[in-house]
């Protein structure tokens, strides 16, 4: 019987959490890991030229289906390469999980050749970044990143060097059954949803600001729209599920958006921000209240010109809705 691999262990778990492709550029600290998928035959290696476009890639593909998405980079130059598309994935907010290839273990940290600190380099633009020295330490490691980065919604990066892949997994590892985070309800309070109901009843002229936050909510959003009388313009992010077949949208408004959209923003009595954190701030209206529905509290009042609190509660679990 053969004995399993940490690589072994890595195409396993891939395949159970629903990967079906991993975008990448082959090189000799990935030999486990490619050699692994070959024997397995259930992940297909999507063979590109530079390994940014691999990670843009996995990007493309955890956006369009919402699913992880993989993508692999060797030691030194291959996994640097990755850093202009994980940069694009977390700041999109899409589960990738990035292979970072690294040196001979015995090697790291004695100036081996193309040494680099991908555990370093890479924390800025993910939720989650982990060296792997051990094979009884993978298991738990490979599990985290999985879930950080679906549950998160953005990058996890294991940083695995190329004899640690090879290692054999003692026998007594096992993964959980269950991989994948179920994704949790939210909603607003009560009370916030008073508050905000309140408000938009006074304002003669609300306008509705909307990001990719409102992906997944389009019905929703419509019945908004109709039942406030009011123009939708959207953010960039927003684009893409905003847009299309919307009676009610004006454009897009920002650096790249048209007069429409700018007008319809700056001539309201009240702003509604959903699912965005437009970042340009003279675009925002100067007198108008501003409300903003969010689930991350560092979004909050992120681009608003005035951040003048009129009042804001900080639960668990819920969206936030924070009026200016």
């Amino acid at each position: 019987m053969r004995t399993e691999t940490v690589a072994d262990l890595l195409a396993r778990a891939l395949f159970q959490a629903g990967v079906k492709r991993i975008y990448g550029l082959v090189g000799d600290s990935l030999n486990g890991i490619t050699e692994s998928l070959r024997k397995q035959g259930e992940i297909e290696w999507i063979h590109v030229r530079h390994e940014e476009s691999a990670a843009f890639a996995a990007g493309a593909e955890a956006h369009l289906t919402g699913n992880l998405a993989v993508c692999a980079g060797s030691c030194g130059p291959g996994n640097l390469h990755l850093i202009n598309g994980l940069f694009d994935c977390h700041r999109s907010r899409v589960p990738v999980l990035a292979i970072a290839a690294q040196i001979p273990s015995a090697e790291i940290g004695r100036n081996y050749f193309q040494e680099t600190h991908p555990q370093n380099l890479f924390q800025e633009c993910s939720h989650y970044c982990e060296l792997v020295t051990t094979a009884a330490q993978m298991p738990g490691v490979l599990e985290t990143a999985i879930r950080v980065s679906v549950g998160e919604r953005g990058v996890a990066v294991i940083v695995l060097p190329g004899d640690i892949a090879l290692t054999e997994m003692p026998a007594e590892e096992r993964l959980s059954a269950h991989l994948l985070p179920t994704p949790p309800i939210v909603r607003p309070r009560d009370s916030e949803l008073a508050s905000l109901a309140t408000m938009l009843n006074a304002a003669p002229r609300v306008t509705l600001l909307c990001g990719r936050g409102c992906f997944g909510a389009r019905s929703e959003l419509m019945r908004l729209a109709e039942a406030l009388k009011s123009p939708i313009v959207h953010a960039l992010g927003g684009k893409e599920g905003v847009e299309h077949d919307n009676p009610y949208d004006v454009g897009m408004t920002g650096l790249i958006g048209f007069s429409s959209g700018f007008h319809a923003m700056r001539e309201c009595d009240m702003l509604l921000m959903l699912g965005t954190d437009f970042p340009y701030r003279q675009f925002y209206p100067t007198t108008a209240k501003i409300a903003q529905v969010d689930l991350r509290a560092a979004n909050l009042g992120d681009g608003v010109r005035s951040t003048s609190v009129l009042s804001a509660t900080w639960p668990q679990r819920s969206t936030r809705c924070f009026p200016f």
